[in-house]
């Protein structure tokens, strides 16, 4: 993953020294296990611990590797390179590559999922933030882009909450999906090593020994796991792409953080384009097009191939330090988010009053008027004060034919800004709990 879109944490999950250290924890607590059972001398183990280098020489590791062209082969030579000679002929003794492999790349992925839980977790926090804060601050509710009717943007901000809360969720199911690891030996089938090493190898890794392994822990697994961080990305997608819908021109009724010395354009010195954000809708894009990529890897041949390998080494560490640093951004935005509660009322009032038009509807037809009559009633008069910039309320007021029905100090309570936002509190309630959905 490009430098300018990690963040070092995530990137230390994903490090080469990370790897390799892994590796050797996996191969010498499989010897650990082995010894406990007393196929295995401890001062054995002891020596292999011993053995660890405090920086492993990559360089080495790839000179053998050009010699033998197996990259597991050519680390285990280097581990018999650095250990005493009584450890010769013991290390990786009943296990085949994947044993490791597979068991560092899932605990690599258990790593992962606990930052970006965390950063999840930051982010939720953000969202109820905004929430509790503008959760009566008015402003136009729009479907297919068009004006609908009032809402409020603390509203915005709980749905985001919400889904975000529900990513949580899913993520820790994903987790735990992923958290398994296998030391079974060729074919799965632990005729070379005993299935209590797997289970002492796992427990020390924080890991679930897999219910059954062929060569390999089965890609479905994977597969669910790539594929809910593709949602995670949506998230971020839908999120940021409506934040950058609120800052365009024309509507401007938010801002993404702008510093004092930052430029919008190389050309243009008024603008103040919402770049972090669309940073985000890219970023959010490219991950999920990885959940392909994962769901292809379930299909491999018999107990296994290498098809998958390829595309793991770039689809692990890209899609964990994509997601980690576009929440971490998108979070931040929120920190410092200019909310234009002055434009959002401007752009409630901006139609003359016709968003209040399904209100009038329903009295009508409460009050008798056919369903379709009171429909055309309102929509004729809505028209006419889009077309002559009039207010609705002075239409209506002017309209005979509805003041039969409704008298005009009855027209003028019905648009109050209030009637939308009665059920408001119960909405907070359902999704943050009793008393937890801020003061009115």
């Amino acid at each position: 993953m490009l430098e300018r879109y990690s963040l070092p944490e995530m990137t230390r999950i994903w490090s080469e020294q990370f790897k390799l250290q892994t590796w050797f924890r996996i191969e010498v607590l499989a010897c650990e296990g082995r010894a406990k059972l007393g196929e295995l001398d401890g001062d054995i183990v002891k020596a292999f611990w011993a053995s660890e280098p405090e920086i492993f020489d990559e360089q080495r590791i790839k000179q053998i590797e050009a010699e033998v062209n197996h990259e597991s082969v050519a680390f285990q030579m280097y581990i018999e390179e650095l250990a005493d000679d009584k450890c010769l002929g013991i290390f990786h003794r009943g296990l085949t590559s994947s044993d490791v492999l597979d068991t560092c790349y899932n605990y690599q992925l258990k790593e992962a999922s606990d930052l970006i839980i965390t950063k999840l977790q930051n982010l939720a926090a953000e969202f109820k933030r905004l929430a509790l804060e503008h959760k009566l601050t008015p402003c136009i509710g729009r479907s297919h882009g068009i004006h609908g009717e009032p809402i409020t943007f603390g509203l915005k901000m709980l749905r985001a909450y919400a889904e975000t809360q529900r990513n949580i969720t899913r993520l820790e199911n994903a987790k735990k999906e992923i958290s398994v690891g296998m030391i079974s030996g060729t074919m799965g089938t632990y005729s070379t090593i005993n299935p209590t090493v797997e289970k002492y190898v796992c427990e020390q890794m924080g890991l679930e020994p897999e219910s059954i392994s062929s060569q390999i822990i089965p890609r479905d697994r994977h597969a669910m796991y790539f594929t809910i961080l593709g949602v995670i990305a949506a998230t971020l997608e839908r999120v940021s792409t409506e934040l950058r819908q609120l800052q365009i021109t024309e509507i401007g009724e938010i801002q993404e953080p702008f510093s004092s010395r930052q430029k919008g354009s190389s050309a243009m010195p008024h603008k103040k384009n919402p770049i972090l954000l669309e940073n985000i809708t890219g970023l959010s894009r490219l991950i999920q097009t990885h959940v392909s990529a994962a769901l292809g890897n379930v299909s491999l041949w018999q107990e296994r191939d290498m098809s998958h390998s390829s595309v793991e080494r770039a689809l692990g560490p890209d899609t964990t330090i994509t997601l980690d640093f576009a929440i971490h951004r998108l979070t931040g935005i929120l920190k410092g988010l200019v909310v234009n509660s002055q434009q959002m009322a401007n752009n409630l009032e901006k139609l003359g009053g016709i968003v209040y038009s399904h209100r009038i509807m329903n009295t009508l037809t409460e009050r008798g008027v056919p369903k379709d009559d009171a429909y055309r009633m309102v929509q004729s008069a809505s028209f006419k004060a889009i077309e002559s910039g009039s207010n609705l309320l002075e239409v209506l007021l002017r309209d005979k034919a509805i003041q039969d029905w409704v008298s005009q100090e009855e027209l003028a309570d019905l648009f109050d800004l209030k009637y939308f936002q009665k059920e408001i509190d119960g909405i907070y309630e359902r999704v943050l709990g009793p008393g937890n959905q801020g003061a009115c």
